[in-house]
Order: C-alpha cells, then sequence, then structure tokens
C-alpha cells in the first residue's frame, strides 16, 4: 500500500516515516525533498494510486486535503490549527473517508469520553493544560477539541508554558462536597503514534 505523507520533511513526518517505512511503501508531499523518499510538491504530481494520505504539517495543507478527498483517498490529519469551519468543510468533502484529530494517544480518547459522562454532574470544574515552553499554541490543540467536548469557551482553559514540561491535560470537577479529577500526561511521544496506529489499521480494515 502507498502511503503519501503530508510535510515529510518536518520533525513529525520524519517520525511518521520511521514508524511505517517497514510497513507501507511512501512517498513525500513538501516543498524540502526529503532524501530518504521520492518527494512531490503537490498530491497531484504523484503518479502511483496513493492508498492515504497522512498530515500533520500546518494548514497551508488544506488545498493537498481537498484534492485527497475529492479523489476518494483515505485522509487521517493531526494538524491543529483549523478553525471549526474549515475541519467541518473538510469532513464535508470526506464523509467516512475524512479523520481528524488533535491528538491521537489512547488516552485522550478515554479523556474525552469520560468528559462526556460527567460533565453534567457538576457545575464547577477547572481546566489546566501544561506544556513545555517550546510550544508555541495557546491553548493546545489537544485543549480546544477537549474544550468543544465541554462546550467551553476556550478563556476558560488555564494554560501554562513550563522548561521541559511534558504535555498535561487536567479537569478537576467539582461540587461543594467532592471533586473528580481527571489527568492525562505524556511520558512518551510514542502514545501519539501508537494511537495514531491503531486508527489507521481499524480505518484500512473497514474498507
Amino acid at each position: 500500500m502507498l502511503m503519501a505523507i503530508i510535510g515529510i520533511s518536518g520533525r513529525m513526518g520524519q517520525r511518521l516515516y520511521d514508524y511505517f517505512k517497514d510497513r507501507f511503501e511512501i512517498v513525500g508531499i513538501d516543498l524540502i525533498n526529503c532524501s530518504k523518499v521520492k518527494t512531490y510538491k503537490h498530491l497531484s504530481d504523484v503518479k502511483e494510486k496513493i492508498d492515504v494520505v497522512v498530515d500533520f504539517s500546518n494548514t497551508n495543507a488544506f488545498d493537498e486535503l481537498c484534492y485527497a478527498l475529492e479523489n476518494n483517498i483515505l485522509t487521517l490529519s493531526g494538524t491543529t490549527g483549523y478553525t471549526d469551519e474549515l475541519l467541518d468543510e473538510l469532513k464535508e468533502k470526506g464523509s467516512d473517508l475524512f479523520y481528524w484529530s488533535a491528538n491521537y494517544s489512547k488516552g485522550i480518547g478515554l479523556f474525552s469520553r469520560l468528559i462526556k459522562i460527567i460533565k453534567n454532574d457538576y457545575s464547577l470544574f477547572d481546566f489546566i493544560e501544561i506544556h513545555a515552553s517550546t510550544k508555541k499554541d495557546s491553548p493546545s490543540g489537544t485543549a480546544k477539541m477537549l474544550a468543544r467536548d465541554l462546550d467551553i469557551s476556550l478563556d476558560k482553559i488555564q494554560s501554562l508554558r513550563i522548561n521541559h514540561a511534558p504535555p498535561i491535560h487536567e479537569l478537576i470537577f467539582s461540587s461543594e462536597n467532592e471533586q473528580i479529577a481527571i489527568r492525562h500526561e505524556v511520558t512518551n511521544t510514542n502514545a501519539f503514534l501508537e494511537g495514531f496506529d491503531e486508527v489507521l489499521t481499524n480505518l484500512l480494515g473497514s474498507d
């Protein structure tokens, strides 16, 4: 099977290549040439049949994602920065061919399901997200995704940027008499790749 990785020369693109290179034939889509694989500027330049497109680059790849979906190619994205309107547009184009998540780790999936169970039973909560000081966006893409689950505005999120801190998302639900705290911490970024692999495998299995 042929996988096209958008932004293959970037840090996440390289990690995806290393993770999947033994299971897929891979081509890169990037303005910067990758010495490890054939690299094209656009998906439309690839003459072989592409089975899956993977994108963890930036929102400049929007047109490439549209091209993939218009050509009935399974497309997975982990790019944060898209507005809800643009994501809705991609979902409408792709129907069951498009999958997006700001965080593919298994724990965040469970975190999201727990939020939906708990949120209606507690009127008070605190939402804290912590990342390393090198992280550019604030709140994080994951925090924004979870805020949609909570149906709250982004100003309810407390964002901290601390030197070398691991990615942490914590919600504390409370009443006058008790508290429930849910915390997710990434101890190894392989969590994102493993979770992504599971989603991809399930989607390919359902084709």
